[in-house]
């Protein structure tokens, strides 16, 4: 009997710590509801210290469980949600996410994406030189400064590969108006990008810089681009894709009547007849007689790429007189485009518009031009057919 007594006062007190705790959730905390959280904010953890994580890292969507009174109060913020990148070296990985409810009064139903793309880049270094500018020179300016000795010539710029690769110039501003002979200043090295945008985790070491600047009343320096020279095409089925140059522009200084007038620097020619890839060329810049240039060569790169073609089939849309009806003889017909494959396959049939404009024609059957249109740039319109259509307005 008392063994069975105190089963049953076990059973009384968990009946009622039962009914305590649904008390205590049910009417102190509010009753159990589900809640979607969209954009919960992903932190990695473990990044090596040589890599970069060169991507943004997509939001996840949370569904949490737990008391009104506790979940309606919570925000995106209060999850943790995590990619481990232990171990993980440079590359394009697919990572698992993890959440953590912001309490152990919450639970986490379920959550979406559960994997995310990651990019890791290691950090890399590259030697820019170091290009003279000057600004806010106008036409009373009584001193024109020549070509500035600049000490170091060059900086070392340490960052992701892909922020790198976007510097299209690293360079120094001297202000003319504040010239008023033979002066040295220390100044900000700053960067021009090729899109640009500003760079992210970018670091230039020395980060400024000494100009010592001497003036002439005959001599003065403008900054033009320079242009590259290219010779022939490239092989058959191939196209240039795009040309770059480390520097892109060059500061030269010489006499006032002379370099005034010059608006851009060449190269030598550069032969791209055999050309089926990305290729550097290192060439020497095409000189001018009594004018200075800080460097006799710059590199050059072509990027030749293969092009290909592609058939879509294509609705033709007509456009008819305001109130009229009309037939078509044919209602698609096939575009033939050509461009870089990684343009061609972004493209849809749905992006080409194939359009025949009957809005000033009357009653009665005409054959008319097929327009095409919402082509991206760099592509080429290789053929249509067939080129026109027949139309019966009516």
């Amino acid at each position: 009997m008392k063994f069975l007594s105190k089963i049953f006062n076990i059973k009384v007190i968990a009946v009622i710590f039962a009914i305590g705790l649904w008390y205590y959730v049910s009417v102190t905390q509010g009753p159990v509801i589900s809640k979607t959280f969209k954009n919960v904010p992903v932190v990695p953890i473990n990044v090596p210290s040589e890599s970069y994580i060169s991507n943004a890292l997509q939001t996840v969507s949370v569904v949490a469980e737990g008391p009104s009174k506790v979940i309606l109060g919570l925000k995106d913020s209060d999850f943790v949600a995590t990619v481990n990148l232990l171990n993980k070296k440079e590359g394009e990985f697919l990572v698992d996410v993890e959440v953590t409810p912001p309490s152990s009064a919450i639970r986490i139903k379920s959550f979406t994406p559960d994997k995310i793309k990651v990019v890791l880049e290691s950090i890399s270094s590259k030697k820019f030189p170091v290009v003279s500018e000057f600004i806010n020179a106008t036409q009373t300016t009584q001193f024109f400064p020549s070509l500035p000795i600049v000490s170091p010539s060059s900086v070392v710029a340490f960052g992701p590969g892909s922020e790198l690769s976007k510097i299209k110039r690293v360079y120094i501003s001297i202000d003319v108006s504040k010239i008023t002979g033979n002066t040295t200043v220390v100044l900000p090295v700053q960067v021009e990008t090729i899109d640009g945008s500003n760079l992210q985790n970018v670091y230039l070491n020395p980060s400024s810089v000494v100009a010592e600047v001497k003036v002439s009343e005959e001599n003065t320096i403008v900054t033009v681009p320079i242009v590259p020279t290219i010779q022939n095409s490239p092989p058959q089925g191939f196209g240039i894709k795009s040309i770059s140059m480390q520097p892109s522009v060059i500061t030269i200084s010489g006499p006032i009547s002379l370099v005034t007038n010059i608006k851009s620097v060449t190269t030598d020619p550069i032969d791209v007849s055999l050309l089926t890839s990305k290729t550097d060329f290192t060439v020497k810049l095409t000189k001018i007689d009594n004018v200075t240039f800080p460097v006799n060569t710059c590199k050059v790169t072509v990027d030749v790429s293969p092009i290909v073609s592609k058939t879509f089939t294509v609705q033709v849309k007509v456009v008819a007189p305001q109130g009229r009806q009309y037939s078509v003889s044919q209602e698609s017909i096939n575009v033939i485009i050509a461009g870089f494959k990684e343009v061609i396959d972004t493209i849809t049939s749905d992006m080409i518009k194939c359009t025949v404009d009957a809005t000033t024609l009357d009653i009665g059957t005409y054959t008319l031009p097929i327009i095409v249109s919402g082509l991206p740039q760099n592509v080429i319109l290789q053929t249509i057919t067939p080129t026109s259509v027949e139309v019966k307005i009516y």
